[in-house]
C-alpha cells in the first residue's frame, strides 16, 4: 500500500522519513495510518446501497365537468 509519511518513524525494518512516499506492506501501512504517522495514497473504496425513491402522493382526479 502506498502511503505518504506525516511523521518520521523508525522500526526494525528501517527509517521512514516524513514527507516521503513509501510502498509498504498492508499491515505496516495500516499501523502507521492508525497512529496518524502516515496517510494512505490508495483510492478509497466506498460502498453505497441503492435506495428506492419514496412514492409521491398523487391527488385523485375529479369527474370531468359535463357541458350543457
Amino acid at each position: 500500500m502506498k502511503v505518504r509519511m506525516i511523521k518520521t518513524a523508525a522500526g526494525q525494518d528501517g527509517i521512514w522519513m516524513a514527507g516521503r512516499i513509501y510502498d509498504l506492506p498492508d499491515a505496516l501501512a495500516k499501523q502507521f495510518i492508525e497512529a496518524n504517522a502516515a496517510m494512505s495514497l490508495e483510492p478509497a473504496k466506498i460502498e453505497i446501497e441503492a435506495v428506492e425513491p419514496q412514492e409521491r402522493a398523487v391527488m385523485p382526479r375529479g369527474r370531468p365537468k359535463k357541458s350543457k
